[in-house]
Formats: C-alpha cells, structure tokens, sequence
C-alpha cells in the first residue's frame, strides 16, 4: 500500500511543479507608452498589473481574492504618459484615486473624489484624504507637483463632489460650492 500511494504523491508532485502555471488575464485594457492595464488571476488571488514589452508590474500591491469583484482593485479613471489614476468606488463611498507611476507600478500619490479633469492641460482637482484631509489638491501630471489648498468649511457638504471649478488659470483657481444657508458661493484661491 506504501508503494502505491509514494508513486501517486509522486506523481502529483511532478505534475504540479513541472507544468508551466499561467495567470489568467480577466480584463486588460491599453494605456499610452505601450503599457497594458490587466487584472490576472493567479492561484486564488486576483491582482492588478501593469505589461509593457512582455514584462510585468504588480500595481500598488493590490490584490484580492477570486471572489471579489474587479471593482475592488479598481478601475482606470485617467490616462498620461508616465503616470495613470486607478480610481476605486464602493457604493455611497467616495472615489479613491492614487496616481500610479507606470514605470514602477507604485503610486505616487492618494486623494479622494475628483472633481476636475483637463486631459489637454494635463490637469486634476480632487479631494485630500489620510493627511491631507480637509485640502483640495491641483495636480500637475506635465511636471508631477502639486499644490494644496484648504477645503471651505462653511458648507453642509462633507464629502464627494462638493466642489465645481469654474475658472483655473496660471494664477488663480475659483470653485463653486455651497453655504450653510445651501447658497451657492465662489471662491477664490491664488495659485502657489
């Protein structure tokens, strides 16, 4: 009986170690560079990564298990050419955002609900969160800097798309936004 089951235990070992285990790709999506957005699954484990000429990045160390959905690691909210935003939305729940370097898969920076996007200027507006909680955020993806400004308390609105810019220029920024008297309000900011 020793011999049998030496022989299959062996057998089995060998199967599952000689084989050649590929992850399998669930949703990909093309970002500029020639980078490829992929969620793979590996295992039990279903992960986000970054492909670029047969090479990949695990992103941000994300993962999660194979029954979860895709939606728990994220989804593409912006495209640039070094970087791209991975934005993440349960429910009622504010969008969270990290910036994710593509050449390391590391995000660079994290925030909260976006509320302004210029592909053309290369350009974003969204909430702080963690640290910079209570702060706006302008960030710069031609130059990868960005300038904090403190949120308007005065308002009934605690979270999530409290906000509307109505003008951004070189020096100056002006959101719209409600009072407590729920009386829409603009202010303005000088740009650092």
């Amino acid at each position: 009986m020793k011999k049998p089951l030496t022989i299959l235990s062996l057998l089995l070992s060998l199967t599952c170690m000689g084989g050649t285990h590929k992850d399998t790709i669930y949703k990909s999506s093309k970002l500029k560079g020639g980078y490829t957005f992929a969620f793979k699954r590996h295992d039990s484990i279903i992960y986000a990564c970054l492909i670029k000429d047969g090479k990949e990045i695990e992103v941000v160390d994300d993962e999660a298990d194979t029954t979860m959905p895709l939606r728990s690691l994220g989804y593409v909210y912006a495209d640039f050419d070094k970087v791209f935003v991975l934005a993440t939305h349960f429910e009622a729940n504010p969008i969270e955002i990290q910036i994710v370097d593509k050449s390391t898969g590391g995000a660079t920076m994290y925030g909260a609900t976006p509320f302004y996007i210029d592909t053309v200027r290369k350009l974003m507006m969204f909430e702080g969160n963690h640290r910079r909680a209570g702060k706006l955020i302008l960030y710069d993806f031609n130059s990868g800097k960005s300038e904090l400004y403190l949120a308007p308390k005065e308002t009934p609105c605690f979270c999530c798309f409290c906000w509307k810019v109505l003008s951004l220029t070189d020096t100056e920024i002006k959101i719209e936004y409600l009072d407590m008297k729920y009386e829409k309000v603009v202010k303005t900011y000088t740009r650092k």
